[in-house]
């Protein structure tokens, strides 16, 4: 198997197992669930990379967003770089989630 879609289903598989969601079998190329990671409450679109940048649009962030609403969940991005997994919110999410914190 390739070394980047190896690396690639690891990172799903382990994001998966972290927040206690299910992968999405097909999630490039299926019609139905497109992120690649998902749980109750989240729809993750996943990416890996061994290079020291990636490459992040607009185009991606908004696609990611819409399939999460489609499945009623929120969006996120996370993208694996340089040993570390960093993930994307909108400002939104991100407001939303700290209000939750404040409240407990």
């Amino acid at each position: 198997m390739d070394r980047r879609i190896k690396a690639s289903r690891d990172q799903e598989k382990r994001l998966a197992r972290e927040i206690g969601g299910t992968t999405t079998a097909g999630s490039g190329n299926g019609w139905a669930v497109k992120n690649d990671v998902r749980n109750q409450a989240w729809s993750i679109e996943c990416k890996t990379t061994s290079a020291a940048r990636f490459s992040l649009t607009h185009k991606d962030l908004i696609n990611a967003e819409r399939n999460a609403l489609l499945d009623l969940r929120d969006m996120a991005f996370a993208v694996d770089m340089q040993g570390r997994t960093w993930v994307v919110l909108s400002k939104e999410t991100f407001l939303r989630l700290i209000e939750r914190e404040e409240d407990t």
